[in-house]
């Protein structure tokens, strides 16, 4: 057979075999909604449940089965929203996870709801939305922390790093053992000049928990940024001072406790 006959025939079966796996996991979702006459087979809260379980496991294309027919049954259900909402952004659908959250929000606007659709702007670089949604959702709940993570990289991107910072400190004030907010500290450190302090961020971040769950697909890992710092950081020009955090002493408190941590499990 010559090879060129072989090679068309080889791809063209594995074609087939790649399109029969995607079909059930597709057909499930697309079905999903398809009969809502009579009575719904469980109520919303059943729904939320099993799609939380699907989150706790990443089973990303469980919870778009589950929330898609939860929704056909209850449109309206602000947590069924706002759960396929974090789908999309976890799965790199970043327009669509705005686009249904958008909706939930007028239903039963939370702070929680703010930062979620806040990551999905960030995704899509859209700061200064994301900057609103997380001014609104501290307005809300000033105690929700996500949304200092949210304000500190929207505030970043649009290149105000000295306010990016505050906002990355007081989510640390609030959670010192966030291995994220650690992760943006020192994004936020490098954008400002300070390789040291950014660097100091990072291995924090790694330190506390180097596989946290990351807040999009293309954020990057704290270990890919540490690297990039290593290499390719650009210090505060002569003259200037660089931005620089007022709770630097969280990290040196931090490292000496995993140190000594790591004494006792010795």
């Amino acid at each position: 057979m010559p090879a060129r006959l072989f090679i068309i025939i080889f791809l063209s079966f594995f074609l087939l075999i790649a399109t029969a796996a995607a079909a059930p996991a597709a057909a499930g979702i697309s079905s999903a909604a398809a009969d809502t006459s009579g009575t719904p087979p469980q109520d919303a809260a059943a729904y939320i449940a099993e799609a939380q379980g699907a989150v706790a496991e990443s089973n990303w294309t469980f919870v778009l089965t589950v929330t898609t027919r939860g929704l056909a049954w209850y449109p309206d259900n602000p947590d069924l929203l706002c759960l396929q909402g974090y789908t999309f952004r976890k799965t790199g659908q970043y327009q669509k996870s705005v686009d249904i959250i958008s909706k939930a929000i007028p239903l039963d606007p939370k702070a929680v709801r703010y930062a979620n659709r806040g990551y999905g702007y960030l995704a899509l670089g859209n700061y200064s939305a994301a900057l609103n949604d997380a001014d609104t959702g501290i307005s809300l709940d000033a105690n929700y922390t996500a949304n200092y993570g949210v304000k500190a990289l929207a505030l970043s991107g649009l290149g105000r790093n000295g306010e990016a910072l505050a906002a990355v400190d007081t989510a640390l004030g609030q959670s010192p053992e966030s291995a994220h907010y650690w992760h943006v500290k020192g994004a936020v450190l490098a954008a400002g000049g300070d390789c040291t302090g950014a660097q100091s961020a990072l291995e924090r971040s790694i330190a506390i928990n180097p596989e946290y769950v990351l807040p999009w697909p293309g954020f990057g890992t704290a270990e890919e940024k540490l690297a990039a710092v290593k290499t390719g950081c650009n210090p505060a020009p002569a003259g200037t001072t660089p931005v620089k955090s007022p709770l630097g002493w969280i990290a040196v408190a931090g490292a000496a406790g995993a140190v000594m941590a790591l004494g006792w499990r010795k």
